[in-house]
């Protein structure tokens, strides 16, 4: 059941996605509400660590866009990512980039997150 516009309707696609090794059950249900005629997903999915079911209900704007990578099975990249917390974080490389005659050192962690190390110059 969707909750909609003041009300609960049935879905009119339901996909079971394939299991993670943090959730299982996942499942995906898909509707076109009809009061408001919007485009509405829920992601329903079983957390193995902390024994709960999780919800997940993405914002109008980024419905579809959530939906093709539920459906391709990209979903880490809708999620928080792991590790993003500074200290958790292992950084690689020094990465250069000039700027009015300046040059600024970054270093990247995994999660693609970049941090000021040193300015040149």
């Amino acid at each position: 059941m969707i909750y909609c516009c003041g009300k609960y309707y049935e879905p009119d696609k339901t996909v079971q996605l394939l299991p993670d090794f943090k959730y299982k059950d996942r499942k995906l249900e898909i509707m076109v509400c009809p009061q408001c005629g919007g485009l509405v997903a829920v992601l329903t999915q079983f957390n193995v660590l902390t024994q709960k079911y999780d919800t997940y209900r993405p914002k109008r704007k980024r419905t579809l866009d959530f939906i093709k990578k539920a459906l391709e099975g990209k979903l880490d990249t809708v999620k928080v990512k792991y590790g993003t917390r500074e200290k958790a974080a292992f950084v690689y490389g020094v990465n250069r980039q000039a700027k009015n005659g300046k040059i600024y050192q970054y270093a990247v962690d995994f999660n693609g997150t970049k941090k000021l190390v040193k300015v040149i110059g």
